[in-house]
């Protein structure tokens, strides 16, 4: 069965006793539902992951679509018009840094032959050669920042097709909100703390699976990094 919100929801007001949504309203069962969402969108972006062919601009330095949470992988060239042209491939910017310093201003190409990413800057990945613009695309993975979940959305018909395989982080982290409201009544801290720990137990795991989704994990076999320039 596919899961939508109000399955989540109807489990929490079970969990809650609270089925007739008094003590927390649908509203805010709403924001912690997408608040969870975007927890999730930080700490495993390949769950939001999307495909795109990103027009690059002229020089190294490049950026993911607008809607982009992370980068996580380049993939192949494509022309201007859309042919598809040859793969492209991980290299460590130090690498790069010191085989050729003046790589920033090196000629200009519409063959990107490597690109490098580093995680403290999630929506931007540099090429190399230099881009030359003109129309020239790479085809991306990155994640997708999730929209927002409206009142209006409430219905049998809107599905969290991404988050299925994750309702139980969704649960924990909506409990964990839910409870803090009320953590000074007897129990409640005590059940906030536990569905966060669960919660946080989930995100571990997802950190995790961030550092797989990265790139740079290429080279963690131990075998050095081909390199800069060469051939696939």
């Amino acid at each position: 069965m596919a899961l939508t919100p109000n399955n989540i929801f109807t489990r929490v007001a079970d969990t809650l006793q609270d089925v007739g949504n008094v003590r927390w309203t649908s509203a805010e069962l709403l924001r912690y539902l997408n608040d969870g969402r975007r927890e999730l969108a930080i700490n495993k972006p390949d769950i939001y992951s999307e495909h795109s062919s990103v027009a690059l601009v002229a020089g190294t330095k490049q950026s993911i679509p607008s809607d982009g949470n992370r980068f996580i992988d380049a993939i192949r060239n494509y022309s201007s018009s859309d042919v598809v042209g040859r793969v492209v491939r991980l290299v460590e910017r130090e690498v790069l840094d010191a085989q050729n310093p003046d790589w920033h201003s090196t000629t200009s190409t519409t063959a990107i032959v490597n690109f490098m990413f580093d995680e403290r800057s999630p929506k931007t990945f540099y090429v190399y050669p230099p881009a030359s613009g003109g129309g020239h695309k790479l085809e991306i993975l990155y994640s997708k920042s999730p929209v927002d979940i409206g009142s209006s959305d409430l219905d049998s018909t809107t599905v969290l097709a991404k988050e299925d395989l994750h309702t139980n982080t969704l649960y924990d982290y909506i409990l964990y909100r839910a409870y803090s409201k009320d953590a000074e009544y007897t129990g409640n801290a005590q059940r906030a703390v536990t569905h966060f720990n669960l919660f946080a137990s989930s995100i571990g795991i997802d950190k995790r699976m961030k550092y797989v989704s990265s790139p740079n994990v290429a080279n963690q076999s131990g075998v050095p990094p081909k390199e800069a320039g060469a051939d696939a």
